[in-house]
C-alpha cells in the first residue's frame, strides 16, 4: 500500500474512536501524520489466557505502544 492508502485507511480504522476522560480528541485535531515499518511481537500462552502485544519500529527497536490483555476470570472467582 503506498503512504496515502494508509493514511486513509487508518483514518477509517480510527473515524469510531471514542475518548475517554479529559482527553477529547479527534483527527481533526491531529494534523500530523508518519508512516512507520513496524513490528508485533506476541506472547502467548496455552496454558494462560493473558497476552501481552509489543508494537516496535523495525529498524530500530523503538516501543510504538504495548498491550496486555489480562487474564479472563474463571467462573466462580
Amino acid at each position: 500500500m503506498t503512504h496515502e492508502e494508509l493514511f486513509a485507511r487508518a483514518k477509517q480504522c480510527a473515524k469510531d474512536f471514542r475518548s475517554t476522560g479529559d482527553a477529547d480528541v479527534t483527527l481533526e485535531m491531529l494534523p500530523k501524520t508518519r508512516v512507520t515499518d513496524a513490528v508485533v511481537v506476541y506472547f502467548e500462552s496455552d496454558e494462560h489466557n493473558g497476552k501481552i502485544e509489543v508494537f516496535m519500529e523495525r529498524a530500530s527497536g523503538k516501543l510504538l505502544t504495548a498491550i496486555m490483555s489480562p487474564r479472563k476470570l474463571k467462573e466462580g472467582k
